[in-house]
């Protein structure tokens, strides 16, 4: 009974003195901000956002706005996404990799398609990705079957 009243109580010990992460992934070189099925572009473009005034239309944007600070533009790049327009819902977008190199930012994206059934409806897969970081972006949109 004393060993398992040991072991519980350091146990206890070594997980209070534990650092803890903040509550904001800042650990990490990136951020996904906000991303859906719908309202995008009827085509495959990425836009990057590094000015102050590109920066303007995020924080116009009632749906990503809540997720931004007026000066995060001065720390960071952001990337809008868009998959264009697909026949099927399941379709997707991952953050294969971001690299923050000496010189630039690494960025590859992956377009996944949906896995098995999929609904009929048309669909414009998108999302914002807040870099943080300011140097220039070198980015890569891997499609399947290209």
């Amino acid at each position: 009974m004393k060993r398992i009243l040991f072991l519980v109580s350091s146990l206890f010990l070594l997980t209070a003195c534990k650092s803890t992460l903040p509550p904001e992934s800042s650990y990490t070189a990136y951020d996904i901000l906000f991303g859906r099925d719908y309202d995008g572009a009827s085509f495959q473009f990425f836009e990057m956002i590094t000015e102050e005034s590109e920066y303007q239309m995020l924080l116009k944007d009632p749906i990503i706005s809540p997720y931004l600070k007026p000066n995060d533009i001065q720390d960071n790049n952001f990337i809008l996404v868009n998959l264009g327009e697909k026949p099927t819902g399941g379709w997707s977008i991952k953050v294969e990799k971001v690299k923050i190199l000496k010189d630039k930012v690494e960025v590859v994206i992956r377009e996944i398609p949906p896995k098995g059934m999929a609904t009929t409806a048309i669909t414009t897969p998108n999302f914002v990705l807040k870099i943080k970081s300011k140097k220039p972006i070198d980015i890569q949109i891997i499609n399947p079957g290209k």
